[in-house]
């Protein structure tokens, strides 16, 4: 039997990049309005650019304080995942709770890690897509080995 933590330490902290970012798209355009130009041609003006920017801004950090949310209630419920022969254990946030969830190693068809979500991707032999994040683990050695063990 072999366990995985999939719980992040720190949430905010792992997240703090992307708070920057995000605050950063709303507040500069507010403070300082620019426009879009290419060479003499104006593409947007400034109203215009500061409403994406900020718009923008205000998705990306919906999106961010998203996550740190999971990964708070990932935390609060021990965010395990367990390897115990053919059967993962892993846990699943759904509607404000969360719950465990299993699937037979032997029934995974395939798995990708998508490099710009950060997000492991695994499909079963029934249809079922399982995504976890590879943040939400300890260490790359600890996502590593786990998808090792998915391979066998």
């Amino acid at each position: 039997m072999k366990t995985f933590n999939y719980a992040p330490a720190s949430p905010i902290k792992d997240q703090l990049t992307m708070l920057a970012v995000s605050a950063g798209m709303i507040v500069v355009p507010l403070i300082y309005p620019f426009g879009l130009r290419i060479g003499r041609l104006r593409i947007l003006g400034p109203t215009a650019t500061t409403v994406l920017f900020i718009v923008g801004g205000l998705v990306l950090l919906a999106m961010t304080l998203n996550k740190v949310r999971l990964a708070r209630a990932l935390a609060a419920h021990g965010g395990k995942i367990t390897v115990d022969g053919d059967r993962v254990t892993y846990p699943v946030f759904s509607k404000g709770t969360v719950s465990e969830a299993t699937f037979a190693v032997s029934a995974v068809e395939s798995q990708h890690y998508d490099e710009e979500e950060g997000e492991l991707r695994i499909t079963l032999a029934d249809g079922t897509r399982i995504v976890l994040d590879s943040g939400f683990f300890d260490s790359t050695e600890q996502y590593d080995a786990f998808c090792a063990l998915l391979k066998k």
